[in-house]
Parts: C-alpha cells; sequence; structure tokens
C-alpha cells in the first residue's frame, strides 16, 4: 500500500514555526476541538441518504453490550419503522465498547427521516431515487474544481476567486529538483532549455498549497471525463469543469519537441537556517493566502517578502524528463487516457476534426513511455508527496481509452484490433503482479479493467477473457473485505493507515463497474457501506465531503476556504463554503502531533471528537489538521464520480 498522500508535513512544521505547543491561538481551538466528551449512547448515519430498494444500516455507539437495542425511524413525529437489533458488532474504544447495526432496510418509501436508539437520536437524512440523492453532490463536485482554478479564467461567484499565478503564462523551465531525506531542496535550480512556456491554468493540486502536478489532474480529469461521457445530463457543469483541465494538461505535452511537463511551483524550499530562518529558497508552504497575493509579491532584494520567495512569484516549471526522453510510463498513461478521453466526447459531439487531434495526442504522448528499466517512477518533486509505485496500470489505462477512441472514430477493424492487443497486453502484466489494493490515486486498474471491457464489448473482440479483468476487480473488492473484518463499521482500509475518505469512494466505485460490466452482486452490500462510512455512518459521524450531509468538515487546512469562505459550515456574512471538498477523515493518531499554525491563518476548530478517537486513528476539524481535514484534487474526483456512478443508478 501507497498510503502517504503528502510528506510536506515535517518541513511544513519546521516552517510553520508557531507550533500549538506555543501558540496560545492555535492550542485554545485545538482544545476546543479536541474536547473530551461522554460517552452517551450515538447514532451514526450515511446522512445523505439512502436509495429507496437499497440496503439502509445505522449504528449506534453504546457505553457496553446490551442484550437487545430497540430502534425506531422517524418520519416528523411519526414513527414508521420499528426494529431491535443484536447485532453486537464488537468494541470500538475505550468509551463506546459495543456498537450495533440498525438494519431499516424495509422502510422503502421516499421521505426524511431520523433513526432513534439507546435515548440517542441520528442526524435527518433522505430516501429516494438515486438521481434526487447524488445529482446534487455531482454539482458540488464540479463546484470545488471551479474554486480550485488557477490562472486568469475564474469564476468569482465561486469564493470570490480572482485571476491567480499569471506568471504562469510565461514561466521557465527547470532541471528536477534534488530534495533531502526531509524533503528539504538541496542548493537552488538551474534553467533549462524549453522556455518560456504558457502553462497557466489548471488546477491546485490541495488546500494547503498552490502547486500544480499532471500527476493528480490526469488521475483527476479523467473521472471527470469519465462521468461526462456516461453521463452527461448529471451536471451541466461538468463538461466545462473537465474540458478546463484537459486544456491545461494540452498545455503539458509538445508532441513536436517530445517534451512533457508535470509541475509548476514547489511546495518545500529550503531548510531554515540562521541566516535564512525560511530558508534562503522559500516554497509555497511558507505562505498562507489568497493565491492572487503570488502575483503582487514584491521580491526584489531589500523589500517583503524579497529574493528568498522569487520562486513563489515566478514559479519553476519541471519537465518528467530532458526533451526528447522516454517519459515515466504511469504519466504517460494517464496523459494518453485524458487526450484518447477527450477525443471520444469530442467525436460524440460531432467534433472529429478536434477529436483526431486527440487523439494524436493520445498517440504520441503514449509513444514516449519508458516502460523497460523504469525504476522509481516520476510522480512529483519531491516524490515523497505523491510516493506511487504502480504504473501498468496507467498504461492499460491509456490504452483502453485510446481503443475506445478508435471504435467511436468509426477506426477500421486493423486498427481497433491492435489497440485492443495492446490494451491486453498491459493487463496481462498488470494482472501478474501484486496489487492488493482498491482504486484510488495510486493504483488505477479498476477503472483501466472496465475501460478495455467497454472497449471489448463494443468491439465485440475478447482479446482478454472478461472473467480474468472481472476475477480481478472481484479480488480488490475482497481485499476490501479483509480489511474491514476487524473494524465494527467496515471500511475498506485499516483506518489510521491513511487515505480512508478516497478508498471508500474508490471500493464503492469498484463494485458498480464490476456490475455494469458483469460482475455479480456479492459485494453490493459492502459497497454501500463504504458510501455510508465516508457520509457519516463512522465512529466520529461526520461526512467527509462538504456539504454532503448535515455534519462536514468545517475547518478545512485549505487556504481558500479558510481566508475566503464560511467558518461555519454554511454561507454566512456574504462568504460561502468549498462545496465538494473532500478531505481523508480520520488518519494515524500519531499524525497530530506538532500540528503547526502561521499568523496569517483564520484560527478555526469545530466540534468535540475526542470521545471517538483511538490509540491507532483520530479526527480533528481545525485548520491546522492537515492529516484530517486538507482537501485535495485526488480525494475529490473519487467522490464526484462515485457520485455520478450513483446518480446513474449504478451504485
Amino acid at each position: 500500500m501507497r498510503r502517504n498522500r503528502r510528506a510536506w508535513l515535517t518541513a511544513a512544521v519546521a516552517i510553520m514555526v508557531l507550533s500549538i505547543g506555543i501558540s496560545g491561538k492555535s492550542a485554545s481551538f485545538a482544545a476546543t476541538a479536541t474536547k473530551a466528551a461522554d460517552n452517551s449512547p450515538v447514532v451514526r448515519v450515511n446522512q445523505v441518504g439512502y436509495v429507496t430498494a437499497a440496503s439502509k444500516s445505522a449504528f449506534a455507539m453504546l457505553p457496553g453490550r446490551v442484550h437487545s437495542v430497540a430502534f425506531t425511524v422517524t418520519n416528523g413525529n411519526q414513527i414508521v419503522y420499528r426494529g431491535i437489533s443484536t447485532a453486537d458488532l464488537g468494541s470500538w474504544n475505550t468509551n463506546y465498547r459495543a456498537v450495533y447495526r440498525l438494519d431499516f432496510s424495509a422502510l422503502r418509501a421516499d421521505g426524511t427521516y431520523r433513526v432513534h436508539a439507546a435515548g440517542a437520536v441520528s442526524p435527518a437524512f433522505q430516501i429516494g431515487s438515486s438521481a434526487a440523492l447524488f445529482t446534487g453532490l455531482v454539482n458540488n463536485g464540479v463546484s470545488y474544481f471551479t474554486s480550485e482554478r488557477d490562472g486568469a479564467d475564474v469564476n468569482p461567484s465561486v469564493l470570490g476567486r480572482q485571476p491567480a499565478n499569471l506568471t504562469d503564462e510565461n514561466a521557465s523551465v527547470y532541471a528536477a529538483p534534488v530534495y533531502d531525506s526531509s524533503d528539504n531542496l538541496i542548493g537552488g535550480f538551474t534553467r533549462v532549455p524549453g522556455g518560456p512556456v504558457d502553462v497557466s491554468g489548471g488546477w491546485f493540486d490541495a488546500g494547503g498549497g498552490y502547486e500544480k502536478f499532471a500527476y493528480t489532474v490526469t488521475y483527476a480529469d479523467a473521472l471527470m471525463l469519465i462521468a461526462q461521457r456516461e453521463f452527461p445530463g448529471e451536471s451541466r457543469t461538468l463538461g466545462p469543469e473537465a474540458n478546463f483541465g484537459l486544456q491545461w494538461l494540452a498545455k503539458l505535452w509538445n508532441p513536436a519537441k517530445k517534451l512533457m511537463f508535470i509541475q509548476v511551483g514547489i511546495g518545500n524550499g529550503n531548510a531554515a537556517s540562521k541566516n535564512y530562518p525560511s530558508g534562503k529558497i522559500q516554497g509555497d508552504y511558507n505562505f498562507w493566502f489568497l493565491p492572487q497575493a503570488e502575483d503582487r509579491m514584491d521580491v526584489r532584494p531589500g523589500h517583503n517578502p524579497g529574493p528568498t520567495a522569487y520562486f513563489v512569484k515566478y514559479r519553476p516549471v519541471f519537465p518528467a524528463a530532458p526533451a526528447g526522453q522516454k517519459v515515466s510510463p504511469d504519466l504517460a498513461g494517464r496523459f494518453a487516457a485524458d487526450f484518447a478521453l477527450g477525443a471520444q466526447i469530442a467525436q460524440g459531439t460531432g467534433q472529429a476534426g478536434f477529436a483526431q487531434q486527440l487523439l494524436s495526442r493520445a498517440r504520441s504522448v503514449y509513444a514516449d513511455a519508458r516502460t523497460s528499466g523504469v525504476g522509481q517512477i516520476v510522480t512529483t518533486y519531491p516524490y515523497d508527496y505523491y510516493p506511487g509505485s504502480q504504473w501498468k496500470s496507467d498504461m492499460l489505462w491509456g490504452a483502453a481509452e485510446i481503443a475506445l477512441a478508435d471504435e467511436a472514430a468509426g477506426a477500421s477493424p486493423d486498427t481497433v484490433t491492435a489497440d485492443l492487443a495492446n490494451a491486453a497486453f498491459w493487463a496481462k502484466r498488470y494482472l501478474a503482479q501484486p496489487h492488493a489494493d482498491t482504486f484510488n490515486l495510486y493504483d488505477t486498474g479498476a477503472v483501466a479493467e472496465a475501460e478495455l471491457l467497454r472497449a471489448m464489448k463494443n468491439a465485440g473482440s475478447a482479446v482478454i477473457a472478461p472473467s480474468s479483468l472481472l476475477s480481478d476487480m472481484a479480488a480488490q473488492l475482497r481485499w476490501g473485505e479483509a480489511q474491514a473484518k476487524s473494524d465494527p463499521f467496515h471500511p475498506a482500509i485499516t483506518v489510521g493507515n491513511g487515505d480512508l475518505t478516497p478508498h471508500a469512494f474508490g471500493t464503492y466505485i469498484t463494485d458498480a463497474l464490476y456490475r455494469e460490466y458483469g460482475g455479480s452482486d456479492q459485494f453490493r452490500s459492502f459497497a454501500g457501506q463504504q458510501l455510508d462510512y465516508a457520509l457519516g455512518a463512522n465512529p466520529w459521524g461526520v461526512s467527509f465531503v462538504v456539504g454532503a450531509g448535515t455534519s462536514f468538515p468545517h475547518c478545512m487546512q485549505s487556504e481558500i476556504a479558510n481566508l475566503a469562505g464560511s467558518l461555519t459550515g454554511s454561507a454566512s456574512g456574504g462568504r460561502g463554503i468549498q462545496v465538494g471538498a473532500t478531505t481523508d477523515g480520520p488518519s494515524a493518531t500519531a499524525n497530530f502531533s506538532g500540528l503547526g499554525s502561521v499568523p496569517t491563518m483564520r484560527a478555526c476548530g469545530y466540534g468535540s471528537y475526542a470521545a471517538f478517537n483511538t490509540k491507532n486513528a483520530s479526527y480533528l476539524d481545525n485548520v491546522v489538521s492537515w492529516p484530517s481535514v486538507e482537501p485535495a484534487d485526488d480525494y475529490s474526483a473519487n467522490s464526484l464520480f462515485a457520485f455520478a456512478l450513483g446518480a446513474a443508478g449504478l451504485g
């Protein structure tokens, strides 16, 4: 498993010199957010709700075991369902030594409900159609990406966004930087041929910084493009936003020069020193401000912040490899998938010429993949931000999308057969290697396999046995089930190991695609539990998607949300919230030690969650809490795609 999304915390804590331990203001908010509650019974539900005919269950957390738990479900003041549970799923922590599953699947009338058990009452939730529950959440997911736009083309109605990082329109290219084992930049940057280039636009990677990474944008945009292709009616904003991402990716690949750019900006700069307490070269994580402030920085000698922030204002661009050299196969496969998906959509909307241009781009970048002697793949600088190792699934994904693009364009049978043979080649190599995981940023196998199944179905040609692909998808789901056995709430990855929320949505996605392309219903209930978990049916009773349900992160580690948005969880004082932002939720308890703050943060802490923490897993809704409440592109793309599948009735 590759679980550590970001490894900048060590450097960030060193940079953010006001630690919780010494900052009275930050300490007070941290204490508020972790104030111990009693162990009174609580009821946890999916706060968005349940599809009318689907399985439905809540969880009652009790201080100790009882013979049985009687519960009711109410609609307003009317009791509409009564049940009794003896299903003690086990202990959660020392405060809650018994968790009971409350099944009310027999309730199928649409409406708004609450579950009552042991004197506790759940948040309100809906029972209704797939479209009623999830379409609005797809739109929210699109809104998150709109709020994270960089460049001149922003939407000021979304959190007051203003044009930002216009210096990216004329950016210089530098050789790959070198970092030490603590992710501190060693030395400086060496300018190389290839610039200046226009790399403006795109999406910021995550809430706590403004760098832009091809590794995450290719992943996120591909999921959005598939959602657009499959469910064009789910959101009128989805297509334009997916196209915005595709336009930026097109700027990063120069077919004539065989040159790929993969990163704009740096997070970490040099380590602090006696003469330069913030580092001789500062990075993005030295600052906490709205993105337009980067263009306004005065980096002249003797001014504030001065020359040490030069590369924050004039952001470096890094190539995947020197011009003309083969590039890391994970990036080549993902770029190819995006361009080929764009070609499929363009072909479907009557833009045959544009579709051919995009397909040509897909083929050119795919052919540029280094597939022998690969070693450590290239993801980001530093690599620790996204320590991926899987790449054969990316090559499979790119090949499958090229095949689908050729099919959409009416290519010759020989061309399609060759496409499918290439996809089958990489599918077999992906299947032959260990990959104990479910779908997420680091392992794209499940979606890649589903796209190959689709391409083979369209062509009527099984270049690899569909059963072998479906069997592998089932194996991924069984892996998630195995992870869930020891936890009464049944998450598909061990809580505290990282990337819990995207794995929950990834499991839901995998099952939906597995069933769509011929798999059985055997994992459907388990996959539904993952959606429930991410949306509130978890020990902390929190939905990890902003705007989904009634209790969700208020105080995200997001510069845009923190400085431009409301801190109350609802629009107030002319400020909105960053709806659709998806966070990781619970994280390893050790990650919450030494969390750092900076003076320009708006102090914010919400909720009392300490009673639900364990020695291994904790949750903290506080602006300093990157482990729990930093939103990210890959997290938010997973939730958006899951909601699109749900809205279409495939969940």
